[in-house]
């Protein structure tokens, strides 16, 4: 700083630059990394909406005393888990004989973001809290192909069939052939 008229102190011309060259440094460095944030954070939201969601159907199973299935159905730009409630008080397969379709809730993820695959087709949540057996995996490529330093979040649930529980997993992948262990959230 340099005094002035009065003693008045202020900046000069060639320090404002310099600070807004630094400025201009540093938001060049973490614009990229915040798009990658975004990416991570879009991927997990849409696990912890489809978690949510199957957490929301076993709750409601055991409160209406019935079985409720979920259905997968990708035949759009979507894949939507829609839900048939099956009679109450019997605890029905999981299968053909759950035919009615209740409106609880709906759970949508566009595929041009993250994928749901490897999925079952159905799941059923019983009043009694059980459930069949089923998982559920959500992926999404981050930050370009692998070639450019692109990394692959997959996130993926296991629902227990004697609890109904959910179980929460996760792996990041930097390459097609990388084979890493699924850590539990």
């Amino acid at each position: 700083m340099a005094p002035i008229k009065g003693d008045r102190l202020s900046f000069t011309l060639i320090e404002l630059l310099v600070v807004i060259a630094v400025l201009g440094i540093l938001a060049g460095v973490a614009a990229p990394n915040l798009n990658g944030w975004y990416c991570r954070q879009d991927v997990k939201n849409d696990f912890s909406e489809l978690n949510g969601f199957l957490s929301t159907l076993r709750s409601e199973a055991v409160n209406r005393n019935s079985s409720i299935m979920a259905v997968i159905d990708r035949s759009g730009t979507n894949a939507l888990v829609s839900v048939r409630v099956g009679p109450q008080g019997i605890k029905s397969s999981c299968g053909a004989e759950i035919t009615g379709t209740g409106v609880i809730d709906t759970f949508t993820t566009d595929i041009g973001k993250s994928s749901l695959i490897d999925s079952t087709i159905n799941t059923c949540f019983h009043a009694d809290g059980s459930a069949t057996a089923a998982g559920y995996t959500i992926t999404r490529q981050c930050g370009g192909s692998f070639d450019n330093g692109g990394k692959k979040y997959e996130y993926k649930n296991s629902v227990l069939g004697a609890t109904g529980f959910i179980q929460e997993f996760k792996r990041v992948r930097i390459s097609e052939s990388d084979s890493s262990l699924w850590r539990e959230m």
